[in-house]
């Protein structure tokens, strides 16, 4: 009887066939539950976008204006300077110095050359030679003084301010005047060493004007290295510097210069006060154009009489008589010149040469100098 199963053969094929349905039951299984859980959980969470941060400006650190002329170095800048005591003479300025060269120096010799012991570096800036009072004690201010005529008659000193800058008026005032007359430099002049130099040999008394601001700025322009009334000392400092390291020689300074006189400065008393005690550290006089009285801590002396040639020529002529006038009445009168023109350097000089037939000897400005609590002025200046 035949048998009525498959052959064995076809058995492989249908236990393949049944593995391959399971394996793609299980797939389909997978993917459907993998459906459903995203269902479930929804989409993914989006993180906000966040915008860069904005840019914050950097402040620009303000610009450094340096005082002219200083190129000074870090270390200069900061260096300190000492504070001014109100009523406190200077320690390094006795006030029992001899003012003069006496008789070590004959009338109408030349100053003595710039003594390298009279001068040391400025704070400032070391570079700039300027007057200090010398380690045995001499003073510029006695040093380079021109010597007074001893005599007991009234006297007269006269102040020709504003050389140096004019070469030809300059030469014209050395020539035509005596050695008597002393001399006031600008530290602006072109020709101000030179004419200065040549001023010492002649006998004449080197001053130092120091330009300061005026009264009415906008109108009156002291220069660039002029003192400011409301400056600090840092700024203050450097300027007084550089006009003392303008020249070599000189006894004292002032603060007239050419047309103007300072006021705006000299008017604030902490400034005036500052000048003064830095010029009586230094060991030299101070000549007060401006005619303002008492004057504190350094040695000094107020004009009598202002002379300003601008105008009519008899109007210089009358000052000139006031001022003889004024040294009869009181024993001793200073004039100072403003402006040295042609006209007023010949009427200067025909004026001196009437001195001595009315009993006025002429003599330098430094013989009238008084100590910073004197009010009378003295003939051979203080003992």
């Amino acid at each position: 009887m035949a048998s009525s199963s498959k052959p064995a053969s076809e058995q492989p094929k249908r236990s393949r066939s049944s593995a391959l349905f399971v394996f793609w039951g299980l797939i389909a299984a997978v993917a459907v539950s993998g459906i459903g859980t995203l269902q479930y959980l929804g989409p993914p969470a989006v993180k906000p976008v966040t915008k860069p941060p904005a840019m914050v400006a950097i402040p620009q650190a303000p610009a450094v204006q340096h005082a002219s002329p200083m190129q000074m170095s870090g270390a200069a800048a900061k260096a300190p300077v000492k504070a001014v005591t109100p009523g406190v003479p200077a320690a390094s300025a006795p006030q029992n110095m001899a003012m003069g060269t006496g008789g070590t120096l004959a009338m109408g010799l030349p100053i003595p050359p710039p003594n390298p012991a009279l001068l040391g570096p400025a704070i400032t800036n070391p570079n700039w030679q300027i007057p200090r009072i010398s380690p045995d004690g001499l003073a510029p201010m006695r040093a380079y003084a021109a010597t007074a005529a001893s005599t007991s008659g009234p006297h007269v000193a006269i102040l020709v301010a504003g050389l140096g800058d004019d070469d030809a008026q300059s030469q014209e005032a050395l020539t035509m005047l005596p050695a008597a007359v002393s001399f006031g430099f600008t530290p602006y002049g072109q020709h101000t060493a030179n004419v200065a130099a040549l001023s010492r040999a002649s006998g004449h008394e080197i001053i130092l004007e120091i330009p300061m601001q005026a009264l009415h700025p906008e109108t009156d322009n002291a220069g660039n290295e002029a003192l400011v009334m409301a400056g600090p000392i840092t700024l203050n400092q450097p300027m007084l510097d550089w006009n003392l390291a303008q020249i070599k020689g000189y006894a004292g300074v002032t603060d007239a210069i050419g047309a103007s006189q300072g006021a705006g400065f000299m008017i604030n008393p902490n400034a005036k006060a500052w000048l003064l005690q830095e010029l009586a550290d230094r060991g030299l006089f101070f000549i007060d154009a401006r005619q303002t009285g008492i004057t504190p801590y350094a040695w000094n002396r107020t004009a009598d009489v202002v002379i300003d040639p601008v105008g009519a020529p008899q109007n210089e002529q009358g000052q000139l008589t006031s001022l003889t006038a004024l040294a009869k009445l009181q024993g001793n009168a200073l004039g100072i010149l403003m402006i040295p023109t042609p006209k007023s350097i010949q009427m200067l000089q025909s004026w001196v040469q009437t001195l001595g037939a009315q009993g006025v000897t002429l003599v330098p400005v430094s013989a009238l100098v008084l100590p910073p609590t004197a009010q009378t002025a003295t003939t051979t200046g203080p003992p």
